[in-house]
């Protein structure tokens, strides 16, 4: 009895902490990382600001793990594309074409993870997001230049250059200030120009 009480417990604190996450996401997505404040997420989850911080340290902690969940997914899909039958290049343009098309289409997201200011530990954590971009970039460079596709004397320099490219670029069409609006088109054309640069930048001539 005592174990299935504490199975339970461990269950209600586990579906908890997901409503957290799954409010704070919901808000950053519609406002920014500016409404996403503890008392708006406790009650958007159906919760109690002090239920937050028996989970969460603070607003940075929670941000730190949408943007950490966030990521997770972002590289299951690239990881995919690099375990397919593709060329390198194929995989290239198809990984970077993806993630932007992806930031587009959920733009105030994806504008809050990675450009809205935030204090030092989140910044920190976006920098360790862009690591786990540039080594999964690295395996498709290291395939390229076994395929004889690339010829890449060092590799995570271009893997930086690509990461650069594939998240900068979106600043300005993110930006809500900008008040930018792409159709499914103009998305499609956008992120095949990104990926046409970077394939463009690093093939063998």
């Amino acid at each position: 009895m005592s174990y299935k009480r504490s199975s339970l417990m461990q269950e209600r604190m586990e579906q908890n902490r997901k409503a957290i996450l799954s409010s704070a996401r919901k808000i950053i997505s519609e406002g920014g990382v500016k409404d996403a404040q503890i008392q708006t997420i406790a009650e958007q989850a159906g919760v109690s600001s002090g239920l937050v911080y028996r989970y969460f340290e603070n607003k940075s902690q929670v941000l730190i793990e949408v943007l950490s969940e966030a990521i997770h997914t972002e590289l299951l899909v690239i990881d995919s594309i690099i375990e397919s039958d593709l060329s390198a290049k194929q995989k290239l343009h198809k990984a970077v074409a993806t993630f932007v098309k992806r930031a587009l289409n959920s733009p105030q997201l994806a504008y809050s993870l990675m450009f809205e200011p935030v204090d030092s530990t989140v910044e920190h954590e976006r920098f360790r997001v862009k690591q786990l971009i540039k080594q999964s970039i690295k395996k498709i460079f290291a395939d390229g230049n076994a395929s004889g596709e690339f010829v890449l004397d060092d590799l995570n320099t271009a893997a930086l250059c690509v990461v650069g490219a594939m998240t900068y670029v979106v600043v300005e069409p993110l930006d809500p200030a900008q008040n930018i609006k792409f159709d499914q088109q103009h998305k499609n054309y956008f992120s095949r120009q990104i990926a046409d640069f970077c394939v463009d930048a690093v093939q063998k001539k």
